[in-house]
């Protein structure tokens, strides 16, 4: 698992093997508020998969600051 800061939040790296080969972007964004950890998933597309480990965390990292973004500028529900 690969962890990447991001605004305050760490993101962590969780892409997952198909049994075909492909991979399934995901993600964990950790957030630590008043002492207590909150663990968020992201994922991808159901049907979207990836060749590479590597592209398919590109893009679940991707997915991981578009949430974090809109969290802290309130565009996502969140706040």
């Amino acid at each position: 698992m690969r962890k990447h800061p991001y605004r305050n939040h760490l993101v962590e790296l969780i892409s997952e093997q198909t049994d075909s080969g492909d991979w399934f972007a995901r993600a964990m964004i950790v957030i630590v508020e008043e002492k207590k950890e909150k663990r968020i998933p992201i994922f991808g597309r159901r049907r979207a998969t990836f060749e590479s480990r590597q592209r398919a965390d590109a893009y679940a990292f991707e997915l991981a600051k578009i949430w974090i973004d809109g969290r802290l500028w309130g565009t996502n529900g969140h706040g």
